[in-house]
């Protein structure tokens, strides 16, 4: 299965490829030489035909929607035998997308359910598994796509086993009763696209609630929405990232403000703090009374700092879920960047040791910038010190930049620019402020 929407950004876009097992139960496939095997297609039609003579004929038929990300498919089984049969069949699903969606081999599919209007998320198997019950849909998903299956009628069961650690699901059809010349019909609705709350929407069933962005999923959703909004305008996914960041960056500045100032505030009774901990450091409890004083004196909050930051996290955890699970950014430009789904890399035309002959631009930049902020957020904080703790900050202001280098280094070059762009505005508005505050 292709999408032809993601292959006209430039590279194909494959969600599976395989074959799918489809087994019927019941005494009516004997192996007997007398198989017969078609294949019909048409414009927007593709028919398998199975039969074998005197026995059964089992015709799958698959109808293709161009302007849909559906596909309808109808199994039909006829007995050609002289008797009554009793029968089943069972369908065997894809236990993984493409791996497009992975980041530095980690793969995001897992196995998505819902049965009695209840959600089911699994990513791992201890052992193997049969669900019963109003089954609604089932299938496979992973950071940017979806794989589901809507049977008409509810099935007996679905089967999950584990196979090369990977989930295998099959789902098992109701048994049927079947006279000689006889037929069933089982319909099925399958949904074969991007994970887009609009187009989840559109499909029905409920399969918007495979959807999950964390813990701050309802931010992270307006976010999106803001970013499809600025993306609307500028025609570009790059530029609408940085636009969005410098204006979230915008709405939370007094909080930023705030959170300087007040360690602005706390690097100038570093050296008072200090010269209370020589004078009582046998006697903790003199220590803190005087240190207190010493914070109403000055007017400090020793927690000023961190409180205004910590109710920014929540925003910026919701962007970083949301943008890494935008399916638009798949195959967006923006400048040298082919892809912002994807590291931003950039051939070589020699290989360094642990990075290859390809380099990532933007984390490289990042790093960069985040040792220049370091810096800045630590200019005159070493005044009052001991040297030991000197000599941890300097380690620290390194020790964080390249740590977030690591990190991001193979995440996709969309997150990288937002935490990018962030740490440029960050780093002006910490400048600002440490001129402002004196």
């Amino acid at each position: 299965i292709k999408l032809k929407e993601y292959e006209e950004k430039g590279k194909e876009q494959g969600l599976y490829r395989g074959k799918g097992l489809f087994v019927l139960s019941g005494g009516l496939l004997t192996g007997t030489g007398k198989e017969k095997f078609e294949i019909k297609e048409d414009q927007n039609t593709v028919e398998y035909v199975f039969t074998e003579l005197g026995r059964v004929e089992i015709r799958k038929t698959y109808v293709f929607y161009r302007s849909l990300d559906q596909i309808d498919l109808a199994i039909k089984i006829t007995n050609l035998s002289d008797r009554r049969q009793d029968l089943s069949y069972q369908i065997e699903g894809p236990s993984e997308l493409d791996e497009t969606a992975a980041i530095s081999g980690r793969s995001f599919d897992e196995t998505v359910a819902l049965i009695d209007d209840k959600m089911f998320k699994i990513k791992s198997l201890k052992e193997n598994q049969e669900k019963q019950g109003n089954i609604a849909w089932v299938g496979v998903k992973n950071r940017y796509f979806a794989l589901i299956v809507k049977p008409a009628d509810v099935p007996r069961a679905i089967q999950l086993k584990k196979r090369d650690n990977k989930i295998m699901t099959t789902l098992i059809s109701r048994e049927v009763y079947l006279g000689p010349g006889e037929s069933v019909n089982n319909e099925y609705f399958i949904y074969a696209g991007p994970l887009k709350e609009k187009d989840l929407v559109q499909a029905g069933y409920g399969m918007e609630r495979m959807l999950d962005y964390g813990f701050f999923g309802g931010v992270s959703k307006k976010l999106l929405s803001l970013l499809s909004f600025l993306y609307k305008i500028t025609k570009n996914w790059g530029v609408a990232i940085i636009l969005l960041t410098v204006l979230i960056n915008t709405l939370l500045f007094p909080l930023t403000y705030k959170s300087f100032s007040s360690m602005q505030k706390m690097k100038k009774v570093q050296p008072h703090i200090q010269k209370l901990r020589d004078l009582h450091k046998d006697n903790p409890q003199k220590l803190n009374k005087e240190t207190m004083e010493l914070y109403k004196k000055y007017n400090v909050n020793p927690l000023g700092g961190c409180l205004p930051m910590l109710l920014q996290m929540p925003i910026f955890i919701a962007l970083y879920q949301g943008l890494m699970r935008s399916v638009e950014l798949k195959g967006a430009h923006f400048l040298w960047v082919k892809d912002l789904a994807g590291p931003d890399a950039v051939a070589l035309p020699f290989s360094l040791p642990f990075l290859g002959d390809h380099l990532n631009i933007l984390p490289l930049l990042m790093v960069g910038m985040m040792v220049l902020q370091q810096k800045i957020s630590q200019g005159g904080s070493s005044e009052g010190v001991s040297e030991e703790q000197a000599k941890q900050q300097k380690m620290m202001m390194l020790m964080m930049p390249v740590f977030f280098g690591f990190l991001f280094y193979k995440m996709p070059s969309g997150l990288v620019l937002y935490w990018l762009t962030n740490t440029i505005l960050m780093t002006g508005e910490q400048t600002f402020i440490s001129k402002r505050t004196g």
